[in-house]
């Protein structure tokens, strides 16, 4: 017998020999502590670890622990029972020294509503049978130890048992004047046949959540690595045929937007995808939240409208290898002609981008499914879903009255005519832990719950279960364990994998109906607020040459918003939305009219200049500018149309005409689309009319003028005359001389 085992004895021997070796105790465990021998393993180890989330509750403040089995808490005939005692100190105050002890309850658990009770009790049962005690070693504030002990096969109270069953097991965790006192579960499994349920595991492909409408090439580089949350999806799935798989569209779009420039990575991805052997089917784009619309009042889904804002068209010749599409029949050839055809010059074609439905098509085997997040669908909502094509709704077993009943039902909800599928809400939650699980300890913390669920479903009566079974769109952001985690679900004495189609043709069990749970009053004001955006965005868009650009990206970074991730418990989805709407705000008054001065006007007609700006970083804008003046002192012909490039400005002339009378006018100013949208804040300008100035200063000009002619004449007139009178004085005094 080994120095480990020797402090772990079980039953009333090992009580025995706890008062006869009473007083060499702490020696004896002391020796436990380092001696190692054959398989079993250390009673105790002192390695700092962090902490999974407990698992029970402690009755202690100062000190918090949780308890593991190994192996996914399944005990076989003749095989030790390994258990990790995590203790954690949240105090400021170091423990030097303490204890664990640990006992099992030697009554098997009855169903699954008495293990959910049992493990919630904090009363230690009568009759636990204590089956071993290690020293806990010195623990500093903020710190956490595990505490391994191994139970020898012959020591467990249910050694003996022929058939499975589910056992509660404890322990207790002393340091000084703190106590925890942690609860789990462990399986005894005998060997031999068991009632096996047929399980189906929902599978999303999805992304981290976000608001861009495509995921960017950096992004899909980091996801498509050897290590990347898309590659770690695939690969777990490898040899689990049975595994339905839910596609994001926007995920296979975003690799075939970039054509020739898509990461070879990402390109690699994409035909691994195309290769999976199981069934798939098409969540939502961007996994956008279906019920979460029909509640905030839309009458079905949206869908993507362009991604073409993201094409760029260099990146398509030559033409990307297709990857992923649904088949479609080639043309007839063309009977060969024995004439000798002329030739022809022929052009060369341009790059061919590809449309909507190209990026967006695959070859999926299953359709007209949709999957809300958990607990967020109305009885209400599945007509509307139905209308739109998504016949066959999967929804959380916590949005059904499926804890009510006495029995584990299968997946199929009845109660109308609506076809909906729940899944198990504790086997998905258990089995999504496993997946993300950071370590051993929370891996086999997770599969001790899913392997103590299938078993205590095995052993209610009736006729196999047909389950489904979820995982969350949360998990893939961390998760490692997938291949790990189907491996042991399906090898599990009471659980073998089935298809979609077989769990959904399951007849619905007796009782089982859906409880409305509607999404959260602010959340679907949210998402109203942000239907609204788009709308405004949608007629702000018709001043572009090519709307579908703006509104492609609006619908598209709208869906991206309305993620079911986004639904988990997170507060910077509120945040998310904030910014999208700031960012419609802005886009709405990027086109504007800048700041004018006051306007002197001294003509009868002229034209009046205006700078509009386009801030727009990657369209042009065809802009009317209009302008409405405040009284009769100034008429304006016409509304003047202005082309406007990207992120640049222009000058828009207004034609006016003055009237009688000088004074001030006020021009209201508003621009508008060319399909008579307004664009932007009205603004306005004040007009100093002096129309009378033009006639009076022609006036005057024209006086002026007369006097200079007029003075020019007399000037000439008095000149003549004075040179007149000069000459005829001039010719009698030349005939005098001439006499003399």
């Amino acid at each position: 017998m080994s120095a480990a085992s020797s402090t772990l004895r079980g039953g009333a021997s090992f009580r025995a020999r706890v008062r006869l070796l009473a007083a060499t105790a702490a020696v004896g465990a002391l020796a436990a502590l380092t001696a190692v021998s054959g398989s079993s393993l250390p009673a105790t180890a002192a390695t700092p670890t962090p902490t999974p989330a407990p698992s029970a509750s402690a009755s202690g403040s100062a000190l918090t622990a949780t308890l593991t089995a190994d192996d996914g808490g399944v005990v076989t005939a003749g095989k030790d029972l390994g258990v990790s005692v995590t203790v954690s100190n949240p105090t400021d105050t170091a423990y030097t020294s303490g204890s664990v002890s640990l006992w099992i309850d030697p009554s098997p658990q009855e169903g699954r509503k008495a293990l959910a009770t049992w493990l919630a009790s904090t009363d230690k049962p009568a009759d636990a049978v204590a089956v071993g005690q290690a020293q806990l070693n010195s623990l500093e504030p903020g710190s956490s130890t595990v505490v391994r002990m191994t139970v020898p096969a012959a020591s467990l109270p249910f050694a003996t048992r022929t058939s499975s069953a589910v056992f509660g097991m404890g322990a207790t965790a002393r340091a000084g004047q703190a106590q925890a006192d942690p609860r789990g579960s462990v399986v005894w499994y005998p060997g031999g046949s068991a009632t096996q349920s047929s399980i189906n595991v929902a599978l999303p492909i999805v992304t981290p959540s976000g608001s861009d409408g495509l995921i960017a090439a950096d992004d899909l580089t980091t996801y498509t690595a050897p290590n990347g949350i898309l590659t770690r999806e695939l690969d777990g799935l490898v040899g689990h045929t049975t595994v339905t798989v839910g596609i994001d569209p926007m995920i296979i779009a975003s690799i075939r937007v970039l054509g020739n420039a898509a990461p070879a990575s990402a390109v690699d991805w994409l035909t691994r995808l195309s290769e999976l052997p199981n069934d798939t089917f098409s969540l939502g784009y961007a996994d956008a939240d279906a019920v979460g619309q029909i509640q905030a009042g839309l009458p079905a889904p949206l869908a993507p409208t362009s991604l073409a804002y993201a094409i760029d068209p260099k990146n398509f010749t030559p033409a990307p290898t297709p990857v992923g599409e649904p088949s479609t029949a080639s043309p007839a050839p063309t009977p060969h002609s024995t004439a000798s055809p002329t030739p022809s010059p022929t052009a060369t074609p341009g790059p061919v981008v590809p449309d909507l439905t190209t990026l967006l098509a695959w070859d999926y085997t299953l359709t007209g499914i949709t999957w809300p997040g958990d607990k967020t669908v109305r009885r209400a909502d599945l007509a509307p879903l139905a209308a739109a094509g998504l016949t066959t709704t999967i929804v959380s077993g916590n949005n059904t009255n499926a804890s009510d009943l006495a029995t584990t039902p299968s997946a199929p909800v009845g109660g109308g005519n609506d076809r909906i599928l729940q899944s198990d809400q504790t086997l998905s939650d258990a089995l999504a832990q496993a997946v993300s699980a950071p370590s051993d300890i929370a891996w086999n913390s997770a599969m001790t719950k899913v392997n103590a669920q299938l078993e205590l479903i095995s052993q209610e009566s009736g006729d196999a279960r047909r389950l489904l079974v979820a995982l969350d769109r949360s998990w893939p952001s961390s998760g490692t364990q997938l291949e790990r985690t189907l491996n042991a679900l399906f090898s599990s004495p009471w659980s073998a994998p089935a298809s979609f189609s077989s769990v959904a043709q399951a007849p619905a069990s007796a009782g089982l109906d859906l409880v409305d749970a509607p999404e959260a009053a602010d959340r679907i004001a949210n998402i109203r607020a942000l239907v609204q955006d788009e709308g405004s965005l949608g007629q702000f868009a018709t001043v572009l040459d090519d709307p579908t650009r703006l509104t492609g990206r609006t619908r598209s970074e709208l869906l991206t918003l309305l993620a079911v991730s986004w639904q988990n418990p997170r507060a910077d989805w509120p945040a998310a939305v904030t910014a999208s709407r700031k960012a419609t705000v802005d886009t709405l008054h990027s086109i504007h009219i800048l700041p004018t001065e006051n306007v002197n006007l001294v003509s009868a007609q002229g034209s009046i200049p205006f700078t509009v700006s386009n801030e727009l970083p990657d369209d042009a804008a065809t802009i009317v500018l209009t302008a409405s003046p405040s009284n009769s002192r100034l008429e304006v012909d016409q509304s003047t149309t202005k082309r406007i490039l990207k992120d640049s400005r222009a000058t828009v002339l207004i034609p006016v005409k003055a009237k009688v009378g000088n004074g001030q006018v006020v021009l209201s100013l508003q621009l508008y689309s060319p399909t008579g949208v307004p664009i932007g804040d009205p603004t306005s300008v004040t007009v100093d009319v002096h129309a009378d100035w033009e006639g009076i200063g022609a006036l005057i000009f024209g006086i002026l003028l007369v006097l200079l002619f007029g003075f020019g004449i007399v000037r000439n007139i008095l000149r003549r005359r004075s040179k007149g009178a000069e000459d005829t004085e001039t010719e009698p005094a030349k005939a005098e001389g001439s006499d003399g």
